[in-house]
């Protein structure tokens, strides 16, 4: 397939052109970094504003697939208008290109963050545990917003055009060179307290599921979380959760440590197992893991 990555050098993107490189497919690129003048790109990349409609019709051209995860990736870094401003506009326009040029799937970066926890100014209990794709939407933040405005504007692609779309609600990603700065403090000082339960996927598992969403014929729209199939530390997840929000719901779960998040959907329909873990990289008390000589 020819697949267009957008944000092709951000953190998810970079992982999905590698991914798809290995499976076969012809990649190009598109972000706001400047092109290497000197022909040292990995695949085809133009540089593009697609918040400009017209720079977004002329990169979504001429493809099979998008995977768009073009997107300032949360709120706080930037005033609460742009945040919202930049990803609903670059949303619109990617997917209003995509209708016009004929594409025929489109796979979208969501976020768990449209649960309405991970980003909200009082984050309040979670209707359930673990939350999957029956959990209400309730987001506030500006991110999250644009994240629910991005899910819409596939659905009415959906209906508009001969094309089909998954959005992936990812949880928190971690690289290998993240890990310890990110869940290595959750690790060394157990009391501190996570909205979503220390839920995080690694970007190597999310880019595998990016990559099996595209080569799908799954119809319409879909939605499907992605999370790591256990949490950061390793902790009894029931008793975790009912000891900050006692009464809580907490469905069956897969195994004690699992994440607050349900990826079984993605599962099911994909065929997409997480198989990475926080263990790979950190040691219990969240110090870097010595790699072997030569790893």
């Amino acid at each position: 397939m020819r697949v267009l990555v957008t944000g092709s050098r951000g953190q998810v993107g970079r992982a999905v052109v590698a991914r798809l490189l290995a499976a076969g497919h012809e990649v190009r690129g598109t972000d706001l970094g400047a092109p290497d003048y000197a022909g040292g790109e990995a695949v085809p990349y133009v540089r593009a504003d697609l918040t400009d409609a017209g720079q977004a019709a002329a990169v979504v051209r001429d493809v099979d697939a998008v995977v768009h995860t073009a997107a300032l990736p949360r709120p706080g870094l930037d005033p609460d208008h742009v945040v919202f401003g930049v990803n609903t506009a670059a949303a619109f326009a990617v997917v209003d290109a995509a209708a016009r040029s004929g594409v025929r799937r489109f796979v979208a970066l969501s976020s768990d963050s449209v649960a309405g926890i991970t980003w909200a100014a009082v984050p309040g209990p979670p209707a359930f545990l673990p939350i999957d794709e029956d959990h209400p939407d309730r987001p506030e933040d500006p991110y999250a917003l644009s994240k629910q405005v991005g899910e819409l504007l596939c659905d009415a692609l959906v209906r508009r055009a001969a094309c089909t779309a998954v959005s992936v609600r990812a949880t928190w990603v971690m690289t290998p060179g993240t890990y310890a700065g990110n869940l290595g403090p959750f690790l060394r000082d157990r009391s501190v307290p996570s909205p979503m339960f220390w839920s995080y996927v690694d970007v190597a598992d999310l880019a595998d599921l990016l990559v099996l969403a595209v080569e799908a014929d799954t119809p319409g729209h879909e939605v499907v979380y992605a999370a790591a199939a256990d949490n950061a530390g390793g902790r009894d997840l029931r008793a975790e959760a009912l000891a900050v929000h006692p009464g809580l719901e907490v469905r069956p779960l897969d195994r004690p440590d699992a994440s607050a998040i349900s990826s079984a959907k993605a599962e099911r329909l994909f065929g997409w197992t997480p198989r990475r873990s926080w263990r790979d990289h950190l040691t219990e008390d969240g110090r870097p893991r010595q790699l072997p000589s030569g790893a």
